[in-house]
C-alpha cells in the first residue's frame, strides 16, 4: 500500500482555488491535476470524484471563514470593531485569492449543482447568520434597544453577502469599505459611528 506524499490541508487549498478561479462546471479533473500537483488516483483515492472533492473544499473554505470570524470576535471587544473587521476580512482578502468569495460563487450557481450542494451552501449562509446574531445579541448594549437580532443579522447578512459579489464585480478595496462603514451606520447605535 502506497503512503500518501502530500500534505491534504495544502492540496484542498490549491483545489479550493481552482474552484474559486473557474468555478464548479469550468474545472475538469486534469484542471484539479495540475493545479493540485498530485495523480488522478491519489485524488480519487483521498477525495472520490470530482463532486466529492468540491464538497471537501466547500468545508475546507468555511472552515477557514468560520476560523476568520473567530479571530476577528477573540481580537475586538465591541460590535463596532467587530462587525467593521468582519466586513473588511472579505474585502482585503489575501493576494492569492481570488476576488469574491466561493461559497457565495456557488450560491448564485446553485441551479446547475447537485441537491446536496444546494443544502450545504444554504447551511453554511444559516451559520454565518446565525454568528452575526451572536454577535449582536452579545453586543446589544452598543445597540439602541430593543433590537430585532433575527432581522438586524439577516440585513447585515444580505449586506455582507452585496460586499462579497462587489469585490469581484468592482475590485475596489477603499470603495468598498466606505460602503461597508456605511452600511453598518444604519444599524440602530446608542452612539452614532
Amino acid at each position: 500500500m502506497r503512503t500518501k506524499e502530500f500534505e491534504t490541508t495544502a492540496v484542498l487549498d490549491k483545489a479550493m482555488l481552482v474552484f474559486w478561479r473557474q468555478g464548479y462546471e469550468q474545472t475538469s479533473m486534469q484542471n484539479l491535476v495540475d493545479e493540485m500537483g498530485i495523480h488522478r488516483r491519489s485524488i480519487y483515492d483521498t477525495f472520490g470524484d470530482k463532486h466529492q472533492l468540491f464538497i471537501a473544499v466547500l468545508a475546507h473554505y468555511h472552515d477557514q471563514i468560520t476560523a476568520t470570524f473567530n479571530q476577528i470576535i477573540n481580537e475586538h471587544s465591541d460590535l463596532s470593531s467587530r462587525l467593521t473587521a468582519i466586513f473588511e476580512a472579505f474585502i482585503n482578502h489575501p493576494a492569492q485569492q481570488p476576488d469574491g468569495c466561493l461559497v457565495v460563487n456557488t450560491a448564485t450557481a446553485l441551479s446547475t449543482l447537485g441537491e446536496d450542494i444546494q443544502q450545504l451552501i444554504k447551511r453554511y449562509l444559516q451559520q454565518e447568520q446565525a454568528m452575526l446574531q451572536q454577535l449582536l445579541i452579545e453586543g446589544q448594549a452598543e445597540l439602541q434597544t430593543p433590537i430585532k437580532s433575527e432581522l438586524l443579522a439577516a440585513t447585515l447578512q444580505n449586506a455582507l453577502v452585496g460586499i462579497r459579489v462587489m469585490t469581484k464585480v468592482n475590485p475596489d478595496p477603499e470603495a468598498l469599505i466606505v460602503t461597508a462603514h456605511h452600511t453598518l451606520q444604519i444599524l440602530p447605535w446608542k452612539e452614532a459611528l
